[in-house]
């Protein structure tokens, strides 16, 4: 991979991972409702989950999925019902009264990259547009995009949390922050479809 190319590549990682998602949007949520602590093993989670999608792009599945068909249309509607779960989780940590709603699990994180079309999209976009046909190995590529999206999503999936803590330090809990959560989980559920219907 040359120079240009890699630097295009790493511009497009920061652009897709820093910008609003399901993912950044719940980060944002948890960390307001509580705090990065919290958020930190769900982010993890959130990684690992990633993997396997990553990989499977980039030895193939890409392609299928690229190509519509009833696996797409699968995946869409498990993508709405799993994006519709986190929206109505978080929206019930803003306005049920604290320990009475069980924070968002690590296993609960695993599922968020898998299901969220916007990170799908970004990792077939990626491969085709900076690493296929690029004069690297299959392995090698298969590294380069699992390093760099990992990479990115744990630096702005963190920055993302911490957002939400800061916001929670500067208004403190009530109406204002049970408004911002519950539009945050709106504006996660409008990237999801809007990611749907592209």
């Amino acid at each position: 991979m040359d120079l240009t190319t890699f630097i295009a590549f790493a511009v497009f990682i920061v652009v897709m991972t820093g910008t609003p998602g399901p993912g950044n949007l719940t980060f944002l949520a948890i960390g307001a409702s509580a705090g990065y602590r919290t958020a930190f093993p769900v982010i993890v989670a959130s990684q690992l989950g990633s993997l396997p999608l990553k990989l499977s792009v980039a030895y193939g599945l890409g392609h299928v999925m690229a190509s519509g068909g009833t696996i797409v249309t699968i995946f869409n509607v498990l993508s709405m019902a799993y994006m519709s779960y986190l929206a109505w989780r978080i929206v019930s940590l803003s306005v049920k009264p604290k320990g009475e709603v069980a924070l968002p699990s690590f296993w609960e994180g695993l599922l968020i990259h898998p299901l969220s079309p916007k990170t799908w999209a970004m990792n077939l976009v990626a491969f085709s547009t900076f690493l296929a046909g690029n004069g690297l190995s299959i392995h090698e590529n298969a590294l380069v995009l699992v390093a760099g999206f990992t990479l990115g999503g744990m630096v702005f999936h963190s920055l993302w949390a911490l957002a939400g803590v800061s916001i929670l330090a500067l208004i403190g809990e009530g109406p204002i922050m049970r408004a911002i959560t519950i539009s945050m989980a709106i504006a996660m559920l409008a990237a999801t479809v809007w990611a749907l219907a592209l």
